[in-house]
């Protein structure tokens, strides 16, 4: 009896910390040496997140899907995408994909959104801060 309880109470507690399907906002920028994101060098982008799946863009055609899981033991949302860079696109970081475009896998961890989250991701080597807003939920 005290184990299911205590299985429905962690259960929960999951739930309230793991990112909520719905529509988020993200902005990039050029992690500086200070650890903050450089105001000068920044992107943005859409993202949905529905029942685990992500799909989002950017406004110059970078498209990435992936999945997020929630790892209850750190109390943060494992996010994996797999960026695809459109031909001849270019990366905040500087990459340019060439003729046939290019694709690179790219996670972080989120802790959940307060109302931002950050954290910072590894793009092509190059350190990015991510903030994570969420803007809405999703329609039934």
């Amino acid at each position: 009896m005290a184990d299911a309880r205590l299985r429905r109470i962690r259960a929960s507690q999951a739930m309230i910390a793991m990112l909520d399907d719905g529509v988020y906002g993200l902005s990039l920028a050029l992690r500086q040496a200070d650890g903050q994101g450089d105001a000068g060098v920044f992107s943005e982008a859409l993202a949905v997140l529905r029942q685990g799946h992500i799909l989002g863009s950017d406004p110059y055609g970078g498209v990435f899907r992936g999945e997020c899981r929630y790892d209850a033991a750190r109390g943060e949302s494992i996010v994996e995408v797999r960026l695809t860079v459109p031909p001849n696109g270019v990366l905040l970081t500087g990459l340019e994909a060439g003729p046939d475009g290019a694709v690179l896998n790219v996670s972080g961890r989120f802790p959940p959104p307060k109302p931002v989250s950050s954290t910072v991701i590894d793009l092509g080597g190059v350190p990015i801060v991510v903030e994570l807003r969420f803007v809405g939920p999703l329609r039934r």
